[in-house]
């Protein structure tokens, strides 16, 4: 069996805070210093910060129960270079099988970075590890690009009648943020957090109908009767700091204000420091972490995600 090899996208930022970095970024793509970081942080201290580094460091793999031929795999893992207060300063992203393969990055229509490989064969196992440094800083503009004015719905985020009937209950919309408060507040009294309720292809009109699910389904919802009262929303794909699983929220933009605010209906509250944007589109599909196509008859494919979030400074 030949030796596994890897192949690397790598990018290089410089900080520019106005701030001297304390440690040189370049660093903590290196195991050992990710590996010296607390796993713990001071909930406090983060939410009084102005601004926070972090580390993010994920694997994603791919066992099969019998060879097969022509993978082609989409992630959308690394965060966006630019969103918002948010920069990525530093990246690197591998794969890791035997044999033959490609990877190559792009930015989709979005902004995000998306990744795809191509491997003629994989034998029993692919491996794609990320890593990135994340800076958030609330001192930084945080103007965030909205391309329309008019809100857009997808098969995942179209309202039917009870979501519209939802909606409206809340009100003639004199201020488009309160009014989405509101609906967060709405959304989160209804549901019930659940597991294995719901699946990425459950719809708002589903979800709704069931009030129970998980993050994607209540932003899903979310988006929905934004859309019903005349409010451009998206959908938002990240990470929630001291949660183990990937997250998702929503985007509110006021074309009055040319605002823009992040709100969390699953914790019904805007969010802080502690949430890390990997992408944003108008559904889950648009930023799924990971999607794609093999052949093989007769083999099954098990997927694995491991990620280490680590908070390597706040000031």
């Amino acid at each position: 069996m030949p030796a596994a090899r890897g192949c690397e996208v790598n990018s290089k930022g410089v900080m520019t805070t106005g701030r001297p970095a304390r440690r040189d970024v370049e660093q903590f793509m290196r195991d050992e210093l990710l590996e010296s970081l607390p796993a713990g942080y001071d909930r406090a201290a983060l939410l009084g910060a102005e601004r926070a580094m972090y580390v993010i460091s994920q694997t994603v793999s791919y066992e099969y129960s019998k060879p097969v031929r022509d993978l082609r795999q989409r992630l959308v893992v690394l965060p966006r270079k630019q969103h918002a207060d948010q920069r990525r300063v530093a990246h690197k992203l591998a794969v890791v099988t035997t044999g033959e393969h490609s990877l190559t990055a792009r930015t989709d229509r979005f902004g995000n970075t998306v990744v795809r490989a191509s491997v003629p064969r994989v034998r029993e196992r692919i491996e794609f590890t990320s890593r990135a440094v994340i800076i958030r800083s609330t001192t930084e503009p945080n103007a965030v690009p909205w391309r329309s004015t008019a809100p857009t719905s997808t098969p995942l985020t179209a309202a039917d009648d009870a979501i519209r009937d939802a909606a409206h209950s809340l009100g003639l919309v004199r201020d488009v943020f309160d009014t989405a408060d509101a609906m967060s507040d709405m959304i989160r009294s209804s549901f019930e957090y659940a597991h294995d309720v719901t699946s990425v292809r459950t719809t708002a009109a589903e979800a709704w109908a069931l009030r129970q699910g998980l993050c994607q389904d209540m932003a899903h919802v979310m988006i929905a009767m934004s859309s019903s009262l005349g409010i451009c929303a998206r959908y938002v794909s990240g990470h929630l700091v001291g949660d183990g699983a990937s997250h998702a929220w929503v985007e509110i933009f006021d074309p009055q204000r040319q605002e823009v605010v992040a709100i969390d209906p699953t914790h019904r509250r805007r969010t802080d420091l502690r949430y890390i944007t990997t992408a944003t589109g108008r559904d889950y599909r648009d930023v799924a972490p990971t999607s794609g196509t093999y052949s093989g008859r007769g083999s099954n494919g098990t997927l694995r995600v491991n990620k280490i979030i680590r908070l390597a400074e706040v000031a």
